[in-house]
Parts: structure tokens; C-alpha cells; sequence
């Protein structure tokens, strides 16, 4: 029982600390620091919760679902972590075309995953999709 509750509070400990480096990110791309945002979320989440992100767009999707499970990740954190890298690959379309999509696409294979962890296929989730793939037709 015990162990238990220490893995829901690492999972939940998890879910904030996604929350605020989304946060903390889309603060600082609204003052006009996106790039700055960017290294400071991508050295939180390499310390704070051993993620990478260089190294998650670049997965295959079977890789990708087995690297964040085994860092404890849900499909509520899968959500979060999709968010950041549509704003992220948004924010790149100016400067790395290439790297933009990868993170684009990767933040709709996220989704997707996230559906399969969870079990069932959210609206939400849809929505978001679609709104991505909007974008990258966009810069095709």
C-alpha cells in the first residue's frame, strides 16, 4: 500500500512539474524569449525528470511510448508534453523548418499515444491533432 502511494505521488509530482515548465515556457515566449524558454525547459526536463527532448522527436513511435513509460509519464503528462512541443515546433517554423516539423509531428504522435495509454480517444485530443495538422499543411 505504501508503495503505492509513493508511486501515485511520483507520477502526480511528475504532472506538476510538466505543468509548470509549459508554464513557465509560454510565459517567456509571450515576453518575446521564446529561445531562451526553450533551453530553460529543455535543461528542466533532461534534470528534473531525465526527458529529452532532442531525443524524443527523433524515436519511433514504439520507442517513444517505451522511453516515456519508463519515466512514469500518462497520457496527462503525454498531453503536457505535446502542448510544449506544438509551441515549441510552432516558435521553430521561423528558424528550422526541418525541426519544426519533427516537432510538430511528434507532438501528434504524443497525442496518439496518449490515447492508446489512456485507453480511449478523447475530442480534445482530436481537436488538437487537427489543429497541428493545420499547421504543418501550412509550411509544406
Amino acid at each position: 500500500m505504501e508503495h503505492r502511494d509513493l508511486l501515485k505521488d511520483q507520477i502526480e509530482q511528475i504532472g506538476k512539474v510538466l505543468a509548470q515548465i509549459l508554464s513557465n515556457f509560454l510565459g517567456m515566449k509571450t515576453q518575446g524569449q521564446a529561445g531562451q524558454g526553450m533551453e530553460i525547459a529543455s535543461e528542466r526536463l533532461q534534470s528534473e525528470l531525465d526527458i529529452e527532448i532532442d531525443k524524443i522527436i527523433k524515436l519511433t513511435k514504439k520507442d517513444t511510448l517505451e522511453y516515456l513509460k519508463n519515466r512514469k509519464c500518462t497520457s496527462e503528462h503525454l498531453d503536457i508534453l505535446s502542448e510544449y512541443l506544438n509551441e515549441t515546433g510552432r516558435e521553430a517554423i521561423g528558424k528550422n523548418k526541418k525541426v519544426a516539423k519533427l516537432m510538430l509531428e511528434k507532438a501528434i504522435e504524443l497525442l496518439d499515444i496518449a490515447d492508446e495509454i489512456s485507453g480511449t480517444i478523447a475530442f480534445e485530443r482530436i481537436d488538437k491533432k487537427n489543429e497541428i495538422v493545420s499547421v504543418l499543411k501550412q509550411y509544406d
